[in-house]
């Protein structure tokens, strides 16, 4: 019943965008690129293809490169080749800012807040403000979407015409998600024509409806063969693993039941993993010039876009025609070596490089290495053991699959479905650890092109935005108030005389705590009187922790998000004030009302402060 209703009911219905089209830019650690579809026909959703070289990839890398003065010079692949090209051509390089898989720097803590003045750091060692670097990359997307759009249609199609969506992990505070807003306004986007939206959500709203794409797709609906049904969202990308837990309304509509948890346990693992290995193999000295000798940056970037094809196709098991899995374990993981390593070894062993043999400089370095039993070379290519490179994998396994068993032991056994979603979601090592585990338990769900659930999820997110209908907070909200004195419940400390008597300061009222449902528009309201009778204004000071119940504004994992200032000169200054903060969004709204002239007011919190500190 839940899958019709799903299905049948919201093709059915009409785009809720209010203009001509949704474009979605999902920003990656290692890749970014953006996707988009027609109001008219809103499920037919069309990406675009980068080219780099001889490769073709529907997103391109996350790396961009700045003038001397700062200005934007080229993103993604041509990023790569245009900073290869300075290096080579013996160009002061070292003018120029080259930036790559920095969106991790936007992962907040409550010891280590993003805010407006967060750096990133480029190649050259130099900082450059990070809403920066964020809004360069964001406004080439935007311009390059506009480009493809003109030479697919015959329609002139302005941004006046486009509804924006940009996806941020969900396991991203509010400062994070602010700070991509304000890049993304900053590059052109005007802030009404803009949603953000949780990557784990839209990749969970596009396997919901990705049957309404292409029928192909039917055989991968997932969950909700009735409505209640539970299921988790495993988002896999190349910095972070971003879990969500959702359920299937009977409306069809999804709700999420936990915070959205995760960690750094994405691709760059493995890459990380491989790199540390080919260090203790050729040393360090080796691996640093070639990743930064200007004769050998293009092969450095080229041979880490085959290592993200390699590590994803790298294969654990084999299908039979019955389509039945069968363990076994390949020979050989096998890895074109680049002609450059085998140069610069030989360099540092003073050989003539014009005679040499790859294969030979190659196998003289693991004979003398731990490696000399799970290594050769063959052909210009690294082969090694199948089981030597799969134990790269099992820190990041390790980590993933503890986690998901806890979360499991949470919800209970009623979880249907994982969803495994995001390009390392590709890589069979995982898929087949996540499947091992939850063997028996339930159903371990890979769509096609799970690289692009998080992208196309986001256009239909901006096409139809009440899909989500429930999440829950990550935090508690509260705002500083001053109650009446009680010896019972209060510390001494914290005791102030008052002209109406003792009242206790500090305090910390709640709103929503950790872990409540809410949903978007939820409004949460009291009434509050200011201290003093003479006072020109309430302060209404908005407090954020990473405690359930937190006492005091400034107990451990509090912070201030800022104060909505309520002028009362003019009128009763015993009035009633209401205030409001209004969740279920993926931003925060406050809101304070005058209950005798019903005077409105309202503030954004500027999230971004370097002020914010948590206690």
């Amino acid at each position: 019943m839940a899958e019709k209703q799903l299905g049948s009911s919201v093709k059915q219905r009409p785009s809720q965008c209010t203009r001509l089209l949704v474009a979605a830019i999902d920003f990656g650690t290692v890749y970014s690129g953006y996707a988009y579809s027609f109001k008219a026909e809103w499920p037919t959703v069309m990406t675009n293809k980068w080219s780099g070289g001889d490769l073709l990839s529907y997103k391109t890398p996350s790396a961009l490169l700045l003038n001397p003065d700062q200005s934007f010079n080229s993103f993604g692949f041509d990023a790569e080749k245009k900073y290869s090209s300075l290096t080579e051509d013996g160009k002061d390089c070292r003018k120029y800012f080259f930036f790559q898989r920095f969106k991790m720097i936007l992962k907040s803590s409550l010891e280590k807040r993003v805010h407006r003045k967060t750096q990133c750091i480029a190649e050259n060692g130099e900082s450059v403000d990070a809403m920066k670097v964020f809004t360069h990359c964001i406004n080439h997307m935007r311009k390059h979407l506009l480009e493809d759009l003109e030479n697919r249609t015959t329609a002139k199609i302005t941004m006046d015409d486009i509804d924006f969506v940009l996806t941020v992990p969900a396991i991203w505070d509010d400062t994070a998600k602010m700070f991509m807003r304000e890049a993304a306004v900053q590059a052109g986007i005007k802030s009404d024509q803009l949603l953000i939206a949780l990557e784990p959500e839209s990749a969970s709203i596009y396997c919901q409806l990705m049957h309404l794409e292409s029928t192909d797709n039917k055989r991968f609906f997932l969950a909700g063969k009735e409505s209640g049904a539970k299921y988790m969202v495993l988002d896999l990308g190349g910095g972070t693993a971003d879990i969500t837990i959702h359920q299937l309304k009977e409306n069809g509509t999804l709700g999420e039941l936990v915070p959205a948890s995760g960690g750094s346990w994405g691709g760059t693992c493995i890459d990380n993993a491989f790199h540390d290995f080919l260090t203790s193999l050729f040393g360090e000295k080796v691996m640093n010039i070639f990743q930064t000798d200007p004769e050998y940056l293009e092969d450095y970037f080229e041979f880490w876009q085959r290592f993200e094809v390699k590590k994803r196709t790298f294969e654990t098991t084999q299908n039979d025609k019955n389509e039945q899995k069968e363990k076994y374990q390949p020979d050989k993981f096998v890895f074109q070596i680049p002609l450059a390593i085998g140069e610069i070894v030989a360099k540092q062993n003073n050989q003539n490089i014009k005679k040499i043999k790859i294969d030979a400089v190659i196998n003289d370095v693991i004979r003398k290495s731990q490696y000399k039993n799970d290594l050769t070379c063959e052909q210009g290519k690294l082969c090694m053991k199948s089981t030597f490179f799969k134990k790269m994998f099992d820190p990041t396994v390790k980590f993933l699959i503890n986690h998901l068993k806890k979360l499991y032991t949470e919800i209970g056994k009623d979880l249907k479905v994982i969803l495994m979603v995001g390009g390392f979601s590709e890589c069979s090592v995982i898929q087949e650890a996540v499947k091992e585990e939850f063997k028996g338990k339930c159903r371990v769900v890979v769509p096609n092109q799970a690289g692009l659930a998080v992208v196309k999820g986001a256009v239909y997110f901006g096409h139809q935005p009440d899909l989500i209908t429930e999440r829950v907070s990550r935090y508690t909200y509260g705002i500083q108030t001053w109650p009446a004195f009680n010896e019972t419940k209060h510390d001494k400390s914290k005791q102030v005389v008052m002209e109406d008597g003792p009242r206790c300061k500090d305090v910390f009222f709640k709103f929503v705590a950790k872990g409540d449902k809410i949903k978007p528009g939820d409004k949460k309201s009291y009434i509050f009187k200011s201290l003093r009778p003479n006072a020109e204004t309430l302060d209404c000071g908005v407090f954020i922790s990473n405690e359930k119940n937190p006492k005091y504004v400034d107990d451990e994992g509090c912070a201030k998000l800022g104060t909505l200032n309520i002028p009362l000169d003019g009128v009763d200054r015993n009035v009633d004030i209401e205030e409001s903060l209004i969740f279920g969004d993926t931003e925060l709204h406050v809101t304070a009302c005058n209950c005798t002239n019903k005077m409105e007011y309202k503030v954004t919190f500027d999230l971004l402060s370097e002020n914010i500190n948590f206690s």
